[in-house]
């Protein structure tokens, strides 16, 4: 609907998002501001990594992840994996703008300006200035301030700059274009076992030794995360909401204050039945749209007939029912017959650009002003719903302030703002009469002991919660209690790995020492034989995945035995049984996508080659400096108990 991604930067279109987002926000996030804004009362600014004199802190990190869980580019339940990803990613951009800055390169706070200005939708910019009460709302929303956005989005441009310079120059000769369509189109069919650790779950299942070794060649391996118990105020906008009174003369003085959009327009309420014509056919398509006429002339049901025979699909279902329609929404020749036509009246055939159309008018309403009895109800609603917005908001405000003035006492707090109180144990956990509460992890993943979240954050079915910490049991070495069911977890996988292991080497070995012949191996074994399609590298073998997890099956000749290969869940014993090599006429049809897809993974090779060197050369200088404790911190905050 609306076609404004024109930026490339991602600053910009994370920007962006949220601000189509702020579109089709819900009644909720109306009600509350700044619903969803998560962060530290005063933020934590340990350095996560720096880059010169920029520095990203832990405060920006959490900042930014949970915006990426929010607008669920990042799962939240798979955020310790996810972290690290992020956090790395951050580090490479700043590297990336410190160089191109360093190089010269600049960007101005008008290009910066203009790049975001360039991006958003036009209801959203008046006279080249983007409307600041929107942006405002956007910005407190995100947690950050419009410095900030044009910093992001400076940083951006100049990152894109380099990577620019960086890809200049890469070449795709036509010998690897012809290698890479060989890759692509040469086929094989295999002869397959694949031996799954879900068959051998029983002989899989660790002793009480096997555990205890586990954990003890593994006890670094086994942590337990930060442990944040929480107060929780709850406000419900129902609750505060049903308390607003509003008087008729506060809804007289808005309804004269908004009479313009009380103003309903002339309209027709109409359906029609469409036979679809062109140069080609038209001649045709008349006659049969006027023995149609006649038939509904005579007394024919129009509506049945308009399912029956109407080519307008939207409409046809419903018996032609075209609803309201005011005037310029249709094409002239439909508008001009709808609105000259009496209540009752069949038209006679209207010819547009579309085909021939028979129209029936069911009611007809003048131009009007809806009376005030007419749009109390919406007036009320509407009253309230500002009425309940300001108030949820004043009351969210003074909860966080009496939570940070006292947080020991959260009790105090609730029964000033008329709130419910809720305690919880481990902030992953379910809240009594709630349940579990996604954004609120990432809300408070980085506060301390009596540390509160920087605004309410808003569940689904509207109601607002502020958290202060009450205790932080620190991320530590679990004892074998504590972990027990991870550790078991890893043991079985070892034992499964091992079993599964043996049996693949033994049946590659039976296999040879029978002559090749795998499906009488895998018979003596108690094994099932599979036999492939003909397959790309590209195509998926069952119970395997994609051929080109298996490489071998490709450059091993005829009749040779592959394996045993890790596959997913298992290993694969497999007997390659033909090979077609790639028909060298097809290369002429493939050439210019193969070639363009190299061109982009070597600029992708080459942008990370660069990368990396550029940040080993920093850190070697002294220039970039990782504050690796610190990102373990940050993820283990985020590890959630299985």
């Amino acid at each position: 609907m609306f076609d404004v991604f024109r930026s490339r930067d991602k600053a910009v279109r994370a920007f962006l998002v949220f601000l189509l987002g702020l579109v089709a926000l819900s009644m909720v996030t109306y009600l509350i501001p700044n619903s969803g804004t998560t962060g530290t009362t005063g933020g934590d600014e340990t350095v996560v990594a720096q880059i010169g004199s920029d520095k990203i802190t832990s405060q920006e990190v959490a900042q930014t992840i949970s915006r990426m869980t929010s607008s669920r580019q990042l799962p939240a339940d798979l955020l310790a994996i996810y972290a690290p990803q992020v956090i790395q990613q951050m580090i490479n951009e700043r590297v990336l703008a410190w160089k191109a800055a360093d190089m010269g390169m600049k960007v101005s706070s008008d290009d910066a300006e203009n790049s975001i200005i360039d991006s958003i939708p036009a209801t959203y910019v008046k006279d080249g200035k983007v409307d600041s009460a929107t942006l405002a709302a956007v910005l407190q929303q995100q947690g950050t301030t419009l410095a900030q956005l044009k910093a992001d989005t400076a940083r951006e441009l100049l990152m894109n700059r380099l990577e620019e310079i960086i890809a200049g120059g890469v070449v795709v000769s036509n010998q690897e274009v012809e290698k890479e369509y060989r890759q692509r189109n040469d086929k094989v069919k295999i002869l397959y076992t694949v031996l799954a650790s879900a068959n051998f779950q029983k002989e899989g299942e660790p002793t009480d030794a096997e555990i205890q070794t586990t954990y003890n060649e593994n006890k670094q391996s086994f942590q337990v995360p930060d442990k944040r118990s929480l107060s929780v105020v709850v406000l419900d906008p129902a609750k505060i909401g049903a308390g607003i009174q509003v008087t008729d003369a506060a809804l007289h003085s808005e309804y004269n204050n908004r009479q313009a959009e009380f103003q309903t327009p002339e309209r027709v309420q109409a359906r029609h039945i469409l036979l679809k014509s062109d140069a080609t056919n038209d001649a045709t398509v008349k006659t049969k749209a006027e023995a149609l006429l006649k038939q509904i002339q005579g007394g024919g049901d129009f509506a049945k007939l308009a399912k029956e025979k109407s080519e307008d699909t939207g409409s046809a279902v419903n018996g032609g029912e075209l609803g309201f329609l005011v005037k310029g929404q249709t094409v002239p020749e439909f508008d001009k017959a709808v609105f000259t036509m009496k209540v009752g009246e069949t038209s006679g055939l209207i010819k547009t650009t579309y085909g021939y159309h028979i129209i029936q008018v069911e009611a007809h309403e003048q131009a009007r002003l809806q009376p005030f009895e007419e749009v109390k109800a919406q007036l009320t609603a509407d009253y309230q719903k500002r009425a309940s917005s300001k108030l949820m908001q004043d009351l969210a405000d003074k909860a966080v302030a009496g939570l940070r003035q006292d947080p020991t006492h959260p009790e105090k707090t609730a029964e000033a703002v008329g709130g419910a109180l809720l305690h919880v144990d481990n902030a992953n956990d379910a809240l009594p009469g709630i349940g579990i509460a996604k954004d609120l992890p990432s809300a408070v993943a980085t506060l301390k002991k009596g540390e509160v979240t920087l605004g309410p954050v808003v569940i689904g079915d509207g109601r607002a919660l502020i958290a202060v910490v009450t205790d932080l049991v620190p991320a530590h070495q679990g004892t074998l209690d504590e972990v027990k069911a991870d550790v078991k977890n890893k043991a079985t996988e070892n034992k499964l790995q091992k079993i599964v292991a043996e049996k693949a080497t033994e049946l590659a070995t039976r296999t040879q020492a029978m002559g090749g012949d795998l499906e009488k191996a895998a018979k003596s074994m108690g094994l099932t034989v599979k036999t492939s399609s003909d397959v790309t590298r590209q195509d998926a073998i069952e119970s395997v995945g994609t051929a080109s997890s298996v490489p071998d099956i490709f450059t091993k000749a005829v009749g040779a035995i592959v394996g045993p290969t890790g596959v997913s869940g298992g290993k694969m014993v497999a007997k390659i049984v033909s090979q077609t090599p790639a028909d060298p006429n097809g290369v002429v049809a493939q050439r210019q996508k193969i070639q363009d897809d190299l061109h982009q993974a070597k600029t992708r090779e080459r942008a990370t080659f660069f990368s990396n060197g550029l940040r080993e050369s920093l850190k070697a200088s002294g220039k970039l400096k990782v504050n690796q404790d610190v990102i373990d911190r940050i993820i283990a905050g985020y590890r959630t108990k299985t």
